[in-house]
């Protein structure tokens, strides 16, 4: 749990939104704004959105950094932004958290293809996709699986979880968190009407001008009536609303008043006699705009979506309801509360007192705040794990390298001979091995020796970084939990220490090569690359089978007993003349390639393409289980 006097660091929130102040005003805006000065005290904000106009990336709004992505416009309501989803993937790294304001395709296609798993997401679900049934059927297994991959999803209101099929597959990750409104912004003293309109009969909608929204149904409700209209929002609906305002004649009664300040907007909501939210869609989830009139006191007009809208002004008690899309029903609930100076004023006290006690703004912070607080906390052991996986490669190899050389040295403290107890060691096994595979071979065992000790060297390299791989992480868990250092390290310190013992066992084969060998270096040298190509093979090998083993424990007796296989069916101490190369077990073997590599340039001074065209291909294939496991390494903790 994150103490609430965290003065030192405050986790930091990344949200997520295709547009933000002040290209835009409008209710989901509104709710991130509110998110991020409610929680200023206790989580730090940056808000990363699309813009289509122009000017700094970089801007600051009510003190919080926002970073606006460049877009060329929208394309079926979604921002032509390209470059979104990078940006969004490198910011990932900088923050704590990461709220997404769904739906938002760009950003799901961040999620949905696993980028950013090593921090906790929490989803703010504002609405479904309702229009655009084409976009829907490609954007949905996306969106779906941001769900899956996220940590919490939040709503307004338990009905959007009942009502919505994408939603009920995930609501055991559901949490309700009404919205919440600051009753204090709305306590202006009451004007007199006749300032404003002679008539008292001024009715107010709000809201970005979108089809959704229902503006067109108020302004044909309006047709023969003698209430006023006005509208504040901007959107691309204005000129076909113009456009329809003009060609019914209500250009005298309705008005579009486009874009007013905040202020402006709240002595709007007290002057109004009534408040319409004629939305006609389910794209309208809660009507946040709605809950500010409320607060203000006014009477509500709002129609029977399957969302939380009816619910938070609800029918008869401070809102009257009518069905979508209906003009009639709407001019008609319009004109009754107009004609009722009473059944206004009840409605109106009922609504603020709802706004002040349901709907307050310290709840709705309190809530997000447990909610952020618990999905830092647990994902807190993968978090610290993804810092320490911000140490580059370059320090990695150097932490890797000074722990297998300081295990070296402890391993032989208050030894005579230290580490050449290796050496001789492998001198023994070569004399002995090297004396009894003479009796089967028609060769001199003692020209085979130096091959068989460079064989034998090499063998131990790799069976040994292997079987030190599948248990080198738990030996490290202490390191990996509570110092927070990444796991690739322990397995990289499994290679170097391997290979400072290689290099000790690696005298035994160059004395015997010196002294029984023509000194001929030109097989030595083509034999470089291939011995390169085997080490790249034993890294790639452990990590893999390293991290394995570690995740499933019942692998590493598995892997023993395949290595022991391997090295019996391998050409490693039998010569050529005693063994059938051509059979099926030597062919698919990829020891005996592995080895070919770098043996037969030494001996015949050129190595056959089939052996080389086989480690490459097995190569590729470790490459992409190396990069497979080091993205999932990230729940070594959990692991051990």
């Amino acid at each position: 749990m994150i103490p609430a006097n965290h003065s030192a660091r405050r986790p930091s929130v990344l949200h997520i939104f295709k547009v933000y102040y002040p290209d835009l005003f409008g209710g989901t805006l509104s709710v991130i704004r509110d998110i991020c000065a409610g929680l200023k005290d206790i989580f730090s904000a940056g808000v990363l959105v699309c813009s289509r106009t122009g000017g700094k990336s970089q801007i600051v709004v009510n003190d919080v950094a926002v970073e606006r992505v460049r877009s060329f416009g929208d394309v079926l309501s979604l921002p032509a932004a390209p470059t979104y989803p990078f940006r969004l993937w490198r910011r990932i790294a900088e923050h704590d958290l990461l709220a997404l304001h769904a739906p938002f395709p760009l950003a799901d296609l961040v999620f949905a293809f696993g980028l950013g798993r090593n921090r906790p997401l929490v989803v703010h679900w504002h609405a479904d996709i309702v229009s655009h049934a084409s976009l829907r059927r490609f954007v949905e297994p996306l969106m779906r699986r941001t769900l899956r991959r996220a940590d919490a999803i939040i709503v307004s209101d338990a009905v959007l979880v009942k009502n919505t099929p994408l939603l009920r597959e995930f609501a055991d990750k559901c949490r309700v968190v009404p919205f919440g409104i600051d009753v204090s912004k709305y306590n202006m003293p009451t004007l007199r009407v006749d300032r404003v309109n002679a008539r008292g009969r001024l009715v107010l909608a709000c809201g970005r001008l979108v089809p959704y929204k229902g503006f067109d149904v108020l302004v044909r409700a309006a047709v023969g009536r003698s209430f006023e209209v006005w509208i504040v929002g901007e959107g691309r609906e204005r000129v076909r609303l113009e456009e329809l305002i003009k060609s019914l004649g209500v250009h005298d009664r309705v008005r579009l008043l486009g874009s007013v300040p905040e202020s402006e907007r709240v002595k709007l909501m007290c002057i109004a006699d009534v408040f319409a939210m004629p939305s006609v869609s389910n794209a309208e989830t809660f009507g946040l705009v709605q809950l500010e009139a409320m607060a203000a006191g006014q009477p509500i007009v709002n129609t029977s979506l399957d969302t939380a809208v009816p619910q938070v002004a609800r029918h008869g008690i401070e809102a009257v309801t009518v069905p979508p899309g209906d003009p009639e029903k709407l001019g008609e609930a319009i004109d009754s509360l107009i004609a009722d100076p009473e059944c206004r004023r009840r409605m109106g006290e009922a609504a603020r007192h709802r706004a002040m006690t349901k709907y307050s703004a310290t709840a709705f912070s309190k809530g997000i705040e447990t909610i952020y607080r618990e999905a830092v906390a647990a994902t807190a052991p993968t978090v610290r794990a993804s810092r320490a996986a911000a140490i580059g490669w370059h320090q990695a190899i150097q932490i890797a390298a000074a722990l297998a050389w300081s295990d070296m040295r402890h391993r032989y403290i208050r030894s005579l001979l230290g580490p050449f107890w290796m050496s001789i060691q492998m001198a023994i096994m070569v004399a002995v091995l090297g004396s009894v595979i003479g009796h089967f071979s028609n060769a001199s065992a003692v020209a085979r020796l130096p091959m068989l000790a460079l064989s034998l060297t090499a063998w131990t390299f790799l069976n040994s970084v292997v079987l030190d791989a599948t248990t080198a992480l738990q030996n490290s868990a202490s390191l990996i939990k509570d110092r927070a250092l990444p796991p690739v390290i322990f397995l990289l310190q499994c290679v170097f220490r391997q290979a400072l013992f290689a290099l000790h066992n690696a005298c035994v084969p160059l004395i015997l090569w010196l002294l029984l060998v023509p000194k001929e270096f030109g097989g030595a040298v083509a034999a470089l690359p291939g011995l390169a190509l085997f080490v790249v093979f034993t890294l790639g090998l452990s990590l893999v089978l390293g991290a394995m083993a570690t995740r499933f424990r019942d692998l590493k007796p598995i892997i023993e007993s395949s290595l022991m296989l391997a090295f019996l069916s391998s050409p490693i101490i039998w010569s050529a003349e005693m063994i059938d190369q051509r059979s099926t077990v030597m062919r698919l073997n990829p020891l005996t390639h592995l080895f070919a590599i770098w043996r037969e340039p030494l001996s015949t001074g050129h190595v056959a393409m089939t052996s080389l065209a086989y480690v490459l291909a097995g190569l590729s294939v470790l490459a992409v289980a190396s990069i497979v496991t080091i993205a999932r390494l990230r729940k070594a903790a959990f692991w051990i």
